[in-house]
């Protein structure tokens, strides 16, 4: 109990406690200000337009890391090398790369846009802007990544809001003054997204964060590190794409509305573990590079302690969901209540991932991140469609949680293959007092 003790105080008094508190406010607000919304649109917009707009979405958020070659990510990892005097470079390198990579594949991508309409059923004409919105919000994570990395928690929470206020409030004109349905939310989040685009760059040039002087050894750095990663971000995506497209597909653009919706408030779970995480990484990354078996084991006690919080936290999240939905979703969504409790210990297992899938970017093994992501997307494919065939529309959920169990336990095993932790320090004699 004492080491218990000890721990808590040393991580209240930590920056990280500092950072994640100041995140979860942040997240709370930017999350909270679209829930907000969330009446208005269930009202304005059928389960149907719904729908339509979560895949546009879905399709934004599978050629995203196509088009960014997750370049965010090696920015991040970048920044605690020990040589990092040119960092500015590296961010310039960065998105040099992604641009001329969104010439090059942009071009192929062009010639999918039917078929894609076809499969998601968004419109062909509004095909060509999720690329145009992908590219966008890389450059917004890039000035993101910088606040993270530089434990500027403030920052990254302003820009967020300023991002959610902007979009709600063109939602708003285009949605509800102006009664555009689905096309007005879809036009908000472009103009949201060019907008946060060039505040973005605008950030990055006038403090010194931007830099064109592409070199060799940064382009090799930012393609090792993010391009192993692209199947590893599909895979991830998949496992939402895969339970939409079969509702779609199978059910319905309606269901596929609802479920969305049973998502969205689902999601107060990652609002929490999403906001720990943005502390947790750079501080668990300033903690590994002291290399002390001491702290190891402290982190690990604090990652068991926080795994049992988040599932309380879950239970809780349960037994309000009836009131959340009575509260903010219209009444033409009849079954969101179906998909509650799965989707909501999904989200609890993608937040204990969170804590054990940072070793192996540690380790710079992020190929096994792809390893895991395509073996577990290949499984849901049939567990999906079986599932939603034995048990109707709700099986999607009942899908999305069983993967992300898997999902946890198989990244776990082998994060603590590649960096080893005293994860089974119970079961030794010779624990550290």
């Amino acid at each position: 109990m004492k080491l218990v003790s000890n721990l808590f105080k040393r991580i209240i008094s930590s920056s990280l406690f500092k950072s994640s508190g100041i995140y979860t406010i942040t997240a709370s607000i930017n999350a909270g200000i679209p829930l907000l919304l969330l009446p208005v649109l269930t009202v304005k917009l059928s389960p149907e337009d719904y729908g339509l707009i979560a895949m546009f979405q879905l399709v934004t958020s599978l050629i995203y890391p196509i088009f960014g070659m997750n370049l965010e990510s090696s920015i991040a990892r970048k920044y605690f090398d020990e040589d990092n005097s040119d960092f500015p470079s590296y961010i310039g390198t960065s998105i040099v790369l992604v641009l001329l990579n969104t010439i090059v594949t942009g071009t192929l991508y062009f010639f999918l846009f039917k078929y894609i309409s076809d499969i998601t059923l968004v419109p062909f004409e509004w095909i060509k802007f999720t690329l145009l919105v992908a590219i966008c919000q890389f450059l917004s994570s890039v000035i993101l990544t910088t606040y993270q990395v530089r434990i500027k928690p403030i920052s990254y929470g302003f820009f967020q809001i300023g991002q959610s206020i902007v979009n709600i409030t063109l939602t708003l004109i285009f949605v509800v003054v102006l009664e555009e349905t689905w096309r007005g939310r879809l036009n908000a989040q472009i103009y949201t997204g060019v907008i946060s685009a060039i505040i973005s760059l605008i950030l990055l040039y006038r403090t010194n964060q931007l830099k064109i002087n592409i070199k060799i050894s940064d382009v090799k750095h930012a393609l090792n590190f993010g391009l192993p990663l692209i199947p590893h971000v599909l895979g991830g995506l998949l496992f939402t794409a895969i339970d939409r497209f079969f509702l779609t597909k199978m059910v319905g653009l309606e269901q596929t509305g609802n479920y969305s919706v049973a998502y969205q408030l689902g999601a107060i779970i990652s609002l929490v573990t999403l906001a720990f995480n943005n502390a947790f990484t750079p501080w668990l990354y300033g903690e590994l590079n002291k290399n002390c078996d001491i702290i190891k084991l402290k982190i690990v006690k604090f990652t068991y302690i926080y795994f049992i919080l988040i599932s309380l936290f879950s239970i809780a999240v349960i037994y309000i969901f009836p009131l959340l939905v009575s509260i903010f979703v219209g009444e033409r969504f009849t079954s969101v209540g179906s998909y509650s409790t799965f989707i909501i210990w999904g989200f609890v297992f993608q937040g204990m991932y969170y804590m054990v899938t940072n070793y192996i970017g540690y380790a710079n093994k992020t190929y096994i991140l792809a390893i895991i992501t395509i073996s577990v997307g290949v499984f849901k494919i049939p567990l999906t469609y079986f599932l939603i065939k034995f048990f109707d529309a709700p099986g999607a959920s009942i899908s999305y949680c069983i993967t992300f169990l898997l999902f946890f336990l198989l990244t776990w095993i082998l994060s603590a293959k590649v960096y080893k932790m005293p994860w089974l320090y119970f079961l030794k004699n010779n624990i550290i007092k």
